[in-house]
């Protein structure tokens, strides 16, 4: 069935760790790792630089997606912990998450597994051109890490001051991205397109490839479309570029997290200071020239540049589905959505928006704070970006596709 939502090109298996601070400890103790080896930028090369890597992520409070030399690697780390198997990648979460609201759509599936079809919803169908794995698969290891944790072993002492993620794979079905012709088929009645996922790409003729059969893509939709992209942090800056100069003159809304926001501007910034994130989205707007861009974060969402009649819809379903998804995480529904849009705003959120909305721009811009989610005992931060761009699709259909996008 041609759908009129469509999203697009990774999918993956997911195995979400449950967060258990002795077993991390212990692992640290194991390795001997000390103070000084903390860092960010290490090559994953074996289980103890994850261990390393993760704990530089967790004393700084950043989520992020790193690479690892090999799926032995993160499959022995995730060994030690009890974990959930699920489905993730950006087109998959977010079609997962308007599934559950009662939105159908169509996706494009880079790889082939007994967990991807034993999970994915029927509503939602799929094109791929590759073989099944079966059981031969690459699992994303992810780590959910509370606020106010310790990790005090060997000379070691810091304590995460909020919750957040960190991801580690090795994926060459992701890493292909291996593109079906199959799936132009399906566009033909899709008026909102989500694209996502090349900067997992790390080969430049391939990523040069699936940027080509994306154009070849967006012509095949129909006259009355929406193609909204969602961004992700790449390891290479040229590739990043070649990207962003390829798709950006096809793109109406450009969306991407605060951390995105900070690789584009070239600068970490305080994200509730409403003239340095003013100053980095316009930089960021400048440089990507396209209509509209979205950033989203844990405090607030915007939209800056053309403010279409949906856009202030769909950023208050973005918000709704990313806090309900961090109360829930996968175990949710229509009522517990609507559950989230009677929540109170943030404080912090509101009182940026509040203080944002007193100065001047070069082009209109609409925020709204993201829900007062403080009193939640166990966050789910895992795929909350892919939810709130999910949230956002319906919103962006229109209104005659509204009634047959329904289930």
């Amino acid at each position: 069935m041609k759908n009129h939502i469509a999203a697009a090109f990774q999918n993956t298996v997911d195995f979400e760790l449950k967060w258990d601070t002795t077993i991390l400890e212990s692992l640290i103790r194991q390795h001997r790792i000390s103070q000084s080896e903390i860092q960010s930028n290490r090559s994953i090369q074996s289980e103890r630089d994850l261990i390393i890597t993760l704990l530089a992520h967790m004393a700084e409070g950043s989520g992020s997606e790193c690479l690892a030399a090999s799926s032995q690697i993160t499959r022995s780390f995730a060994s030690h912990f009890p974990y959930d198997i699920t489905l993730g990648g950006t087109a998959v979460r977010a079609a997962m998450a308007i599934e559950k609201i009662g939105y159908r759509s169509t996706i494009h599936a880079c790889s082939l597994n007994r967990h991807f079809c034993r999970l994915i919803p029927k509503a939602v169908s799929w094109v791929s051109g590759v073989p099944d794995e079966g059981d031969d698969f690459h699992p994303h290891v992810i780590v959910q890490y509370p606020a106010n944790i310790r990790i005090h072993i060997n000379d070691i002492d810091f304590t995460t001051r909020n919750p957040n993620r960190v991801i580690f794979a090795y994926d060459p079905p992701s890493m292909r991205l291996e593109i079906s012709d199959a799936f132009a088929e399906e566009l033909s009645c899709a008026n909102v397109f989500l694209i996502a996922s090349y900067n997992i790409i790390k080969d430049k003729n391939i990523l040069k490839n699936r940027l080509q059969k994306t154009l070849s893509f967006i012509n095949a939709l129909p006259p009355l479309h929406t193609v909204i992209m969602e961004d992700g942090r790449f390891e290479d800056p040229h590739m990043r570029k070649l990207v962003t100069e390829t798709l950006a003159p096809q793109i109406d809304i450009f969306s991407m997290n605060e951390d995105e926001l900070q690789d584009r501007f070239g600068c970490r910034i305080n994200i509730l200071n409403p003239a340095e994130a003013l100053a980095a989205i316009q930089t960021v707007y400048n440089q990507l020239q396209v209509p509209t861009l979205v950033c989203h974060t844990s405090h607030w969402a915007l939209s800056y540049g053309r403010q279409t009649p949906s856009i202030s819809n769909a950023l208050k379903s973005g918000i709704c589905m990313a806090s309900t998804r961090f109360q829930f995480g996968d175990d949710y529904n229509k009522d517990r959505y609507k559950q989230s849009q009677e929540l109170p705003a943030s404080k912090k959120g509101a009182a940026f928006c509040e203080s944002l909305s007193t100065l001047s721009a070069d082009r209109p811009f609409y925020a709204l704070p993201a829900k007062d989610l403080s009193s939640v005992a166990r966050p789910h931060t895992i795929g909350l970006g892919d939810a709130f761009i999910g949230g956002m699709l319906p919103q962006l259909l229109p209104e005659s596709a509204h009634k047959s996008a329904y289930i």
